[in-house]
């Protein structure tokens, strides 16, 4: 059974607008910039297999969100609301969907989403739910923190 954490009903990639001039990017969205490797997940309580967690990949340039899995790109977009606790994450995909999350960046910059998949589904209220979905990230490489 394959492992999938976000990518293909959720959203992703093919991105319209350049976040090279980061003046432009809203504050809060400012820290999500770049691309980001999946470096550990969990779905129902049960980790992610390796395999699946090095082929994810999430691009993130101004509002628009791309998922990447494997040789798969899908398109969408993000908002956050930084002020509240934990910290929110709504993710658009393709088909306009929206799907509630949590996040939180960790003193190491790493980047971690929390969601549960599901119409009507409500917004986790912290990280240790095991119906979820967590995604921990990383920056790749030449990326800046």
């Amino acid at each position: 059974m394959r492992f999938v954490l976000l990518a293909v009903p959720l959203l992703a990639v093919a991105l319209s607008a350049s976040a090279d001039d980061k003046k432009d990017v809203p504050k809060d969205l400012v820290p999500f910039q770049g691309m980001w490797q999946a470096v550990a997940g969990k779905k129902g309580g049960e980790d992610a297999p390796k395999a699946d967690l090095e082929r994810l990949k999430m691009k993130f340039e101004g509002d628009k969100l791309t998922i990447i899995e494997g040789k798969r790109e899908n398109t969408g977009g993000y908002t956050v609301n930084a002020k509240a606790d934990p910290k929110e994450i709504d993710l658009t995909s393709p088909k306009n969907e929206i799907i509630l999350g949590i996040y939180k960046f960790d003193k190491d910059g790493k980047l971690t989403i929390g969601f549960v998949r599901g119409k009507d589904t409500p917004r986790p209220k912290n990280f240790d739910d095991k119906e979820g979905v967590y995604l921990t990230l990383e920056k790749e490489k030449g990326e800046k923190k």
